[in-house]
């Protein structure tokens, strides 16, 4: 619900929750109704906002876009004021225009305990679907316009829990003496898929499955919604949702409503259910498919864990075969090998845990930073290797390059800007602006040479390996400079500044 509705003077604590009630209803309602349903509270005398907006899962939206908060004037809406000042909105229908497309519109006035008016419920429904819902059976419109009525008084709030309605779900109605009186298409199909065959005419619940019987009691026990998911031996999964329907008292203002139908005969008491909307929804498919994606998911990660564990042991062998050569320039080689191997294996690692869910590059930069310190720094230096930023989010096929451009500019600030040094800082600095994505690798050594330019390196194979991932997977830019000190007389080099920028790709485009 909107939030202007607490500021509202008009309405007191109780009013709130009479109208938290009705929006609770309200989803269900649009559903059955193939309607927009908004719940409407005044503002002024010619002003009303739309304090909640529930649109439909089984038609589209008459709205392009959610419409609540939205303020509605007297003139464009007629029936809503006249609901709202003089409660005698009723239930009458009227043509409106909604960009062009002619619209039903049915007003609820809503009463407070007190018997006055706190807002109104609209029931919006295009002419295709209005001129549809005429032709189906009496029972079933007849119970669309009971469920409107009771979502108007707050009779639906246990509705808050159940699943919605939609297009390709079936339905029928039972009465107060265990009758169906009124059963879908699609649910006659689905019980002819099992094995039951629907009568025509009005056959006993008994009829259909044990399930049904069970649910429709415990209704007609507890006068509130509920939900039931079945699965059977064969791997069908139903899912029943009833509704409890109570038939509104029949006055001067709303019996025309009855006139084109023959009403059920109330055989219950005041606060008795007359009958039960059971919706039927068939979720066989959708949960066999979901299964197969975890089995699916289970074995990926199962494989990234595999690979990460494969890339440790490979930089393991490295590292031995580091320790065992007398050349301090190969062994200079095969420890960036073991770095590189281990960037690698950290991405993996991290899709081992949920390959689906974008990967924290910040979290991604710690971890190489930790191993860049552990694996490639001189005992006898101190470097410190500090992540900053925010915490940016990307896709494995973005995570995966950039970990490695992160190592390999690290290495290089290691290895040639800290270089000779006793102890040195280096700084990551992550930050996302839009669709775009900046990696800054800082370090307060020596700075570039003179004659640097970073795209025709050749002494640096490093570099090389980052210009190609930058520009060519990442289809980004890199820029390097020396940090300049200009406060002294003398302009001092400071150190070195590499500034990855990379567009933000969508995990849809992979």
């Amino acid at each position: 619900m909107d939030s202007q509705v607490n500021n509202l003077p008009g309405l007191s604590p109780a009013d709130l929750e009479f109208l938290r009630k009705i929006e609770a209803g309200l989803p269900i309602t649009a559903d059955v109704s193939r309607a927009d349903a908004l719940l409407c509270t005044p503002l002024s005398k010619d002003r009303a906002l739309v304090a909640f907006h529930a649109i439909p899962n089984s038609i589209s939206s008459l709205y392009r876009s959610d419409a609540t908060g939205r303020v509605l004037n007297a003139e464009d809406q007629p029936l809503l004021f006249q609901a709202l000042n003089s409660g005698s909105g009723g239930r009458r229908q009227r043509e409106v225009l909604s960009n062009g497309a002619p619209v039903i519109q049915d007003v609820f006035p809503v009463h407070n305990h007190e018997g006055k008016v706190i807002g109104a419920l609209l029931i919006e429904t295009n002419m295709i679907a209005h001129e549809r819902q005429r032709r189906r059976n009496r029972h079933f419109r007849q119970a669309v316009v009971w469920m409107q009525e009771m979502c108007a008084r707050g009779e639906l709030e246990t509705a808050a829990s159940i699943s919605g309605f939609s297009l390709y779900d079936g339905v029928y109605m039972v009465d107060h003496n265990r009758t169906v009186v009124y059963l879908s298409g699609i649910a006659a199909n689905l019980y002819r898929s099992i094995g039951i065959t629907p009568e025509v005419r009005d056959q006993p619940l008994e009829s259909l499955e044990k399930t049904d019987v069970d649910l429709v009691e415990l209704v007609m026990k507890t006068r509130g919604c509920h939900s039931i998911r079945t699965e059977t031996e064969d791997g069908r999964i139903w899912v029943r949702t009833a509704i409890p329907l109570r038939m509104p008292a029949v006055g001067w203002r709303n019996y025309w409503l009855a006139l084109p139908w023959t009403p059920f005969a109330s055989g219950a008491g005041e606060h008795e259910i007359d009958s039960v909307l059971v919706l039927l929804h068939n979720a066989t498919e959708a949960v066999q498919k979901e299964r197969e994606l975890n089995v699916k998911s289970a074995i990926i990660q199962e494989v990234h864990h595999r690979v990460k564990n494969n890339l440790q042991n490979i930089a393991a062998i490295l590292r031995i075969q580091a320790r065992r050569v007398e050349s301090d320039e190969a062994r200079q080689h095969l420890t960036e090998a073991v770095n590189r191997v281990l960037s690698m294996s950290v991405i993996h690692e991290f899709l081992s845990q949920d390959e689906h869910r974008p990967i924290n590059v910040k979290d991604v930069c710690q971890r190489i930073a930790s191993q860049v310190t552990q694996v490639s720094a001189n005992p006898e230096q101190e470097i410190s290797i500090q992540v900053q930023g925010s915490s940016i989010r990307l896709p494995a096929s973005q995570a995966t390059p950039l970990a490695m451009v992160v190592n390999e500019l690290m290495l290089n600030a290691v290895e040639h800007g800290l270089k000779d040094r006793p102890r040195g800082t280096i700084r990551i600095l992550l930050e996302e602006a839009d669709d775009t994505v900046s990696l800054q690798v800082e370090d307060d050594g020596q700075g570039l040479p003179a004659d640097f330019d970073v795209e025709h390196h050749p002494s640096s194979l490093g570099l090389q390996i980052v210009h190609t991932l930058v520009t060519d997977d990442l289809k980004g830019r890199l820029a390097m400079e020396s940090i300049v000190d200009a406060s002294e007389a003398e302009p001092v080099i400071r150190g070195t500044r590499a500034v990855v920028t990379l567009p933000r790709r969508s995990a849809r485009m992979l």
